[in-house]
């Protein structure tokens, strides 16, 4: 299901031409051909420090808050590929995304307050609307003054930035769960590391006996085969012993559907064969190179009336925190070695299919690639 952009999102922007750029060290690939079904594993170079994002990673719908944070009288403070952005909401009640500095004196916009739909600066009162335009100058007259904005939209519970110079796509990718799955929790977190590192741990379902050892792993055994299967030119799959389905959904999501008996346990060999399941979104956010903002969401398909249990929200995000904590450890270790020249895709292995697909997908659209591997058009 996609949701038609407004055309006034569109007439926005106009239609600018980009340079094309060689790839950045950090996320490069000698080649995107494949050899008889078979990835080109010794391809794959993910070292050395992150370097500047290019123009065409920036072309895409990015998800930045969910839209129950989004009061009429809040802003929330957003870093999207290093620069400061602040959305609220304008008279309309519709969603903007303006950038997070007066034009004045270069204070924080988000530090004020939101009056009658427009941000007010706190530093002189300055007064801006979704679009950007200064609205109110007091104790002085009004400028002809302007700061940026981005397309911003509202979709199926989320708020969505295109944060890039071609105009914006006309649909954004539908997030929601799948049929009879009732959203319990939603949860922000800001993390300290790049979001590429933090989308190849959540491709990798390989790791979860070994390191999720104290949650939702507690006890699994380990099988003496991981596979990944997937269809030749998808971005999506299923896991083999387990019953797990995952996607990566470009630019930045992952999504899961966890086939489970009682918590912590797995049930059947495919979610087909579960009763329940979970199912999870993970948006990974580039807020800057070392710095994600991840937004997570969980479904589930059964106990409906968890979601009315006083406090149960303060419950999930423990839990989300605690099986997040038992990952950082080491991705922020991969981090610190990746930055001083290590390979943090040295050596991949058949259950890395997705991780290293996510790859070779991200190197193509910053190489500026006409065609996109494993895209649905292929």
């Amino acid at each position: 299901m996609e949701a038609l952009v407004n055309d006034r999102l569109l007439q926005d922007r106009s239609t600018t031409e980009t340079d094309q750029t060689s790839p950045p060290p950090s996320t490069s690939t000698q080649s995107l051909d494949t050899v008889k079904g078979r990835l080109p594993w010794k391809s794959l170079n993910v070292s050395g420090p992150v370097q500047p994002y290019t123009s065409y990673l920036k072309n895409f719908w990015y998800p930045v808050a969910f839209s129950t944070d989004l009061k009429d009288d809040t802003m929330i403070p957003i870093d999207c590929f290093e620069e400061p952005w602040v959305v609220f909401r304008g008279k309309d009640g519709k969603p903007g995304c303006v950038q997070n500095t007066c034009a004045h004196r270069a204070c924080p916009l988000h530090l004020g307050s939101v009056n009658e739909g427009r941000i007010q600066c706190p530093y002189h009162g300055w007064e801006y609307s979704t679009d950007g335009k200064c609205e109110k100058m007091p104790s002085t007259r009004l400028l002809n003054v302007k700061i940026k904005s981005l397309p911003c939209f509202e979709q199926e519970g989320m708020i969505w930035v295109w944060p890039g110079s071609d105009p914006p796509a006309a649909t954004l990718p539908s997030l929601e769960p799948p049929s009879g799955f009732v959203v319990h929790a939603e949860i922000v977190m800001e993390l300290s590391v790049e979001h590429g590192l933090l989308l190849d741990n959540l491709l990798d379902l390989a790791h979860a006996p070994f390191t999720h050892t104290s949650t939702f792993a507690k006890g699994w055994s380990v099988p003496s085969l991981v596979k990944f299967l997937t269809p030749a030119s998808g971005l999506q799959g299923y896991w083999d012993p387990y019953p797990i389905d995952m996607e990566f959904r470009p630019p930045c999501m992952v999504l899961s559907t966890i086939g489970i008996s009682k918590p912590g346990k797995l049930e059947g060999k495919n979610t087909r064969q579960c009763a329940t399941h979970l199912h999870q979104l993970h948006v990974c956010l580039p807020s800057s190179r070392q710095k994600t903002r991840l937004l997570y969401r969980m479904s589930l398909d059964f106990a409906p009336m968890l979601k009315h249990i006083p406090f149960m929200h303060y419950l999930w995000r423990h839990f989300a925190e605690q099986v997040l904590n038992e990952d950082l450890r080491l991705v922020v270790g991969q981090q610190e070695r990746m930055i001083n020249g290590a390979n943090v895709w040295n050596s991949p292995v058949s259950y890395d299919k997705l991780g290293v697909r996510y790859r070779l997908w991200r190197d193509a659209v910053e190489r500026g690639a006409k065609q996109l591997p494993f895209s649905k058009s292929t």
